[in-house]
């Protein structure tokens, strides 16, 4: 091919402008072919039967959690529904699942905390004042007592990472007073921090430099106190162990939506939240706010961006970079097939679990790999596209210099 150029080139001159012309028209074709490769592929709806996942044969999922450092890709926790009840076990195997809390079991619906991390260390609270950590298929309670005699539930755990030795946690939690924030530390529990009966506290998660952020429902009366409206609120704490209650301040924002569906946090002392009308990208100092309409939000730690996802049906989604706050859309292989409740990113995969039109449970996965890759469309056109540019240019730049050289000769 290249041969053929030089030969086409070489008869007169004035054939170059045809090289020309004919590169600017593969730069405009090439460039219209992958901007039409937008789309995302390799959705899988469903699981491998092989596989022997305990959720499949229609259970419905109450809680989830995937174990990206176990040796299986499917490892996971969960609490699942299904006609014999309610259960809370761990699979770390196709064949290895282990009941923590069998079906129906009298504590199964007391659980009003529940979280596993990527080791598979799975944590959740039955019982007031009570901390339940699984490691390895045992159970240990650590019982919390402030001093004071006080019983509460816990309802969100957030753990400061920056240091594994103090091992601080933030707890949210609902007593007597309302809805509380306390701090657990090598000192044991703290004292609540004077709860506020017209903010329920629902998660937490930790930013940097002994700060927490907390998103709750700030209730509030109008002309007519039989008809309470609500919003969106969010508090910075600060607590940097010891004794002493955490500081709650409450920000003076307040989203709109009915409630926030979504809480992570990211690299670099970042978190984001999302409502079903608003994104909010949260720092210690301050809170930035996107009108980004999504049914769920998912972080994904590698790329740093995060990925919403809208109702069932929908035909795309979108995409945010967190470093340029560039936003984009990418167009699914087929039409969203589920109504998406847990969305989640471990290692390679993005997992949806969700309900179909029917009502009915099921999961789709997307392996983060293709996108891009020589497997995919977009890959592929990527290379062809440079490939024959190289060619292209190549040919060209080497009949220049031979032309050149003969010159001299002469």
């Amino acid at each position: 091919m290249a041969s053929g150029w030089r030969k086409l080139l070489e008869e007169e001159s004035e054939h170059q402008w045809l090289a020309l012309g004919l590169f600017l028209v593969f730069v405009v074709i090439g460039g219209f072919l992958i901007g039409g490769t937008r789309n995302l592929e390799g959705m899988v709806l469903g699981v491998d039967p092989n596989e022997n996942f305990a959720f499949d044969d229609g259970h419905h999922i109450i809680e989830i959690d995937y174990h990206a450092n176990s040796e299986w890709d499917g490892a996971h926790s969960a609490i699942v529904l299904n006609n014999s009840g309610m259960k809370m076990y761990q699979q770390l195997s196709t064949q290895n699942v282990n009941d923590v809390v069998p079906f129906d079991a009298d504590l199964i619906r007391d659980i009003t905390f529940f979280d596993s991390d990527e080791e598979g260390i799975l944590t959740y609270s039955a019982a007031q004042n009570t901390i339940t950590t699984v490691v390895n298929g045992m159970p240990s309670d650590l019982i919390l007592d402030d001093g004071t005699g006080s019983s509460f539930s816990i309802h969100g755990i957030a753990k400061d990472t920056s240091d594994t030795i103090l091992n601080n946690r933030i707890l949210i939690t609902s007593e007597d007073g309302g809805s509380g924030v306390r701090g657990l530390g090598m000192a044991g529990v703290t004292v609540s921090s004077l709860p506020d009966s017209s903010v329920i506290w629902d998660d937490v998660v930790y930013l940097e430099d002994n700060v927490y952020i907390a998103t709750g429902v700030f209730t509030y009366h109008d002309d007519n106190p039989a008809l309470p409206g609500s919003k969106i609120v969010f508090a910075h704490i600060t607590w940097e162990g010891g004794s002493t209650a955490p500081q709650v301040v409450i920000s003076p924002l307040m989203g709109n939506g009915s409630e926030v569906h979504s809480l992570t946090s990211m690299k670099g002392g970042l978190a984001a939240a999302a409502s079903d009308q608003e994104v909010y990208i949260i720092s210690k100092d301050i809170i930035e706010i996107k009108t980004i309409s999504a049914t769920a939000m998912v972080y994904e730690p590698c790329e740093h961006r995060l990925w919403f996802f809208g109702k069932l049906g929908s035909d795309s989604l979108l995409r945010l970079d967190i470093e340029t706050g560039e936003e984009s859309t990418k167009n699914l292989q087929y039409s969203l097939p589920l109504q998406p409740t847990f969305v989640i990113i471990e290692g390679d995969s993005l997992y949806i679990h969700g309900y179909d039109k029917k009502g009915e449970p099921d999961r789709l996965s997307l392996d983060l790999t293709l996108e891009g890759s020589m497997s995919s469309g977009r890959g592929f056109l990527n290379f062809l596209f440079i490939f024959a540019g190289v060619l292209m240019l190549g040919t060209q730049l080497y009949t220049i210099i031979d032309r050149t050289l003969l010159q001299k000769k002469r």
